[in-house]
């Protein structure tokens, strides 16, 4: 579940831009930079960092950024950003350990809610195979976030990118699909598949093509892109949980949900250099969001139980 990214990118958007990394700008580091790639060779990099995708240039940008970071943390200055990020230890070849077992995290709660799901919903249930779905997108969208802070490149950004706007949009999908279109006995109106899914299928196309046919990711525009989507997933739920608070007891988790992605989303805003080089407020935002998943998928499993045990009745 990636409920929170859409709160992240609209209150992001309200906050003054970040100018770009000043760190990489600097003499001193680009001469490092220029003197690690005269004695580097492919061939003497680690196994570990070669499955990763490290070659010579990202090996000494990486070596360089770390090198100039702990010295100016051991000199008492403020710590830079260098090519648009902190510098962090590398384990394993992991470029970010701590996102990256905090997105793996994420995905095993995934994981759980999906078994969850699966033990506990009928097939019969006229959502199942919705939810089944959408939980399959969101393990992969975890696992691309892996992949992304294991190793940044453009095609793990892409893929970053368009795995949140995906689950962003899907969530809207989903909850629309849940609010409106069901008969006497809580069927989805097959017309309504199509009124929604259409629709949403061909933004999130257009958005691939933005994101993934140029040469320079623009991430300002992915922000309002999610915003957009973000907002009206946010207002859609909330409005619904609101009108049905008093009858559905298991709508207060949806609530909860949002407010404590409202609040994990400080983390984002107050951005802070990694502590020990390895906890930054990034790692911190994915470590919050592990039980927030936990609670969205408690509520989507109590509420197909509810659902279907009432229009059950309703056949009886």
């Amino acid at each position: 579940m990636k409920i929170q990214i859409s709160t992240v990118c609209f209150i992001t958007v309200l906050v003054l831009p970040v100018l770009s990394s000043y760190g990489d700008q600097t003499h001193e580091y680009r001469d490092c930079v220029t003197m690690k790639m005269r004695t580097c060779e492919y061939g003497n990099l680690d196994t570990t960092l070669k499955i990763f995708g490290w070659d010579c240039l990202s090996d000494s940008q990486y070596t360089c950024a770390l090198d100039m970071t702990e010295k100016r943390i051991a000199l008492g200055k403020p710590v830079l950003q260098y090519n648009g990020r902190w510098a962090f230890k590398r384990y394993a070849g992991l470029q970010e350990p701590a996102s990256v077992f905090f997105s793996f995290c994420n995905g095993f709660a995934v994981f759980l809610g999906i078994s969850n799901l699966v033990a506990k919903v009928p097939v019969t249930y006229n959502l199942f195979h919705t939810w089944l779905g959408y939980g399959i997108v969101c393990l992969v969208t975890w696992f691309v976030s892996f992949l992304f802070h294991a190793k940044d490149t453009m095609t793990t950004e892409i893929l970053d990118y368009l795995g949140a706007s995906t689950m962003v949009m899907l969530s809207l999908y989903c909850m629309l699909l849940r609010i409106s279109g069901r008969d006497q006995f809580g069927k989805i109106k097959n017309k309504l598949n199509y009124k929604y899914g259409v629709p949403i299928f061909l933004l999130w196309t257009y958005h691939a093509y933005n994101l993934g046919f140029y040469k320079k990711i623009d991430y300002g525009y992915n922000m309002r892109f999610n915003v957009f989507i973000g907002v009206t997933h946010h207002l859609l739920l909330t409005g619904w949980g609101l009108w049905n608070w008093n009858y559905r007891p298991h709508i207060k988790k949806a609530v909860w949900v949002i407010v404590f992605s409202s609040l994990a989303l400080l983390l984002e805003l107050f951005d802070f250099p990694p502590y020990f080089l390895i906890m930054d407020a990034h790692a911190t935002w994915h470590a919050a969001t592990v039980p927030i998943t936990v609670l969205w998928w408690s509520f989507i499993v109590d509420d197909c139980v509810f659902e279907f045990n009432r229009f059950k009745r309703k056949v009886v």
